[in-house]
């Protein structure tokens, strides 16, 4: 079995990861696989930081092969959700593929059966961030029509209930605009599974399994089967079924604001080789500046990630990179920091000269994330920034504000680096604690290059 797993991890580093059947077939299970409990895994699932800049999405056709699901036969016709299922799941890749910043993997593209556990396994072996299982509801109550999403109880890890309700509450709203019935969320605690913190686990093994991988997830039910209307009005129809899987996928182009492939943007207009950079974007010129002068580079060979947090490392980084990387030691006092990483310069550069010090004596965090005020406190000691009398009046929430970044604060709105964020109501709001994006990073680095000699 470990010669197996060793194998496939060797294609998955080669980018040719194995499809989820051949993952399973690989990866035998017992019976009774769905009442298994995968052990917690600890690695960052999130869109932050975990995907070198494109998310990654596991869609799940739930049932296929010798598992038909919820069957129902209408006007002679015997209907099977393993294969609406499928054409769901299928609508929404297709939906998807026309985005930039997004990669799909699928568990199943044709009618085979996989363990429920398997279908997570193979999620996590993909580094999934984020786990759709595509299902169609049934009930004894041929009344019961309409659609629902359950999603995990939020018990443990409840940052990725969050997470997850961020597609999940879109899913509700296209579906509903579709004429289908908002039943809305469903969680539903297991009576005997519990998870690592002794909370009662969720009842469901693809929610359950997820959020011991560390993966926000959902599971869909689109319509009901047993529901006369339903099924004549959505699931006997092809082009209905494809609407349901293209609101799925509008819903999760939504939730992390993905763009369209077009000739709009800043690798097809050659100003970089960013694919979700447009020129309508408020930050165009920043990136392509942040870039073109060496600042900042892509997370990927095609993609920025401007919405993406800072973090650490990536901070420190970019003052490397303006400073023209002078030679350091490729190595630290921080156990958390190794020789050979692509950060492992800048952080020892950047803690010789007094820019940052750890999060700790012995740690450096290069994963945690940077929030505003802690940039503009970075750019305020690389540029031996001076106090300022600046006013900080004119925005709503100057009291937010830590006491150890006022004079950087004061400093960056004194020399325009931050100037701020409109609200709705025309409050104009600092977000000091907000995390700072690197959209917002490349904008402020542009502003200080210009506007600090």
């Amino acid at each position: 079995m470990k010669k197996r797993l060793t194998s496939f991890l060797l294609a998955a580093c080669m980018m040719l990861p194995l499809s989820a059947s051949a993952w399973a077939a690989e990866h035998p299970q017992m019976e009774g696989e769905e009442d298994v409990t995968l052990q917690p895994s600890y690695g960052v699932r999130s869109k932050q930081s975990g995907s070198n800049g494109t998310l990654i999405v596991t869609l799940d056709p739930g049932h296929g092969g010798k598992d038909s699901g919820a069957t129902e036969e209408w006007n002679g016709t015997t209907a099977m959700e393993k294969d609406i299922n499928l054409k769901i799941a299928l609508a929404c890749r297709e939906e998807l593929s026309k985005y930039a910043g997004v990669k799909v993997y699928m568990t199943r593209d044709d009618d085979t059966f996989l363990e429920l556990s398997d279908r997570v396994r193979y999620a996590q072996s993909v580094n999934a961030e984020l786990m759709v299982s595509m299902h169609i509801n049934s009930s004894d109550n041929s009344s019961a029509q309409g659609e629902l999403v359950i999603v995990p109880n939020g018990n443990y890890r409840p940052e990725l209930l969050e997470e997850s309700k961020k597609t999940a509450s879109r899913v509700l709203s296209n579906l509903e605009s579709l004429g289908l019935r908002n039943r809305g969320y469903l969680q539903r605690n297991s009576s005997e599974n519990t998870y690592p913190d002794g909370s009662k686990a969720d009842y469901y093994s693809i929610l359950r399994n997820s959020t011991m991988a560390n993966i926000p997830s959902m599971i869909i039910e689109h319509a009901f089967i047993s529901n006369y209307n339903d099924y004549t009005k959505y699931l006997s129809s092809d082009d209905m079924i494809q609407k349901m899987g293209q609101a799925d996928a509008k819903a999760i182009v939504a939730a992390y604001h993905l763009h369209l492939k077009s000739n709009n943007s800043a690798a097809s207009k050659g100003d970089a080789p960013f694919e979700d950079i447009y020129t309508t974007d408020w930050y165009y010129a920043p990136v392509v500046f942040a870039y073109q002068h060496s600042l900042m580079t892509g997370t990927s060979d095609s993609t920025f990630s401007p919405q993406d947090t800072l973090t650490r490392a990536m901070a420190v980084q970019t003052l490397y990179n303006y400073s023209g990387k002078p030679e350091t030691a490729d190595s630290n006092r921080f156990s958390d920091v190794k020789q050979g990483d692509w950060y492992c310069k800048a952080v020892s550069w950047a803690a010789e000269n007094g820019v940052t010090a750890g999060t700790s004596e012995t740690t450096f965090s290069p994963n945690d994330l940077v929030t505003r005020e802690q940039f503009a406190a970075l750019l305020y000691r690389f540029k031996n920034g001076q106090q300022t009398q600046c006013s900080l009046d004119a925005f709503a929430d100057a009291n937010d504000v830590s006491d150890w970044a006022k004079d950087a604060v004061k400093w960056a709105v004194n020399n325009k680096i931050l100037s701020g964020s409109k609200m709705n109501d025309g409050t104009l709001m600092l977000l000091p604690r907000s995390g700072a994006t690197r959209a917002e990073t490349a904008v402020m680095l542009e502003r200080m290059v210009e506007n600090v000699k």
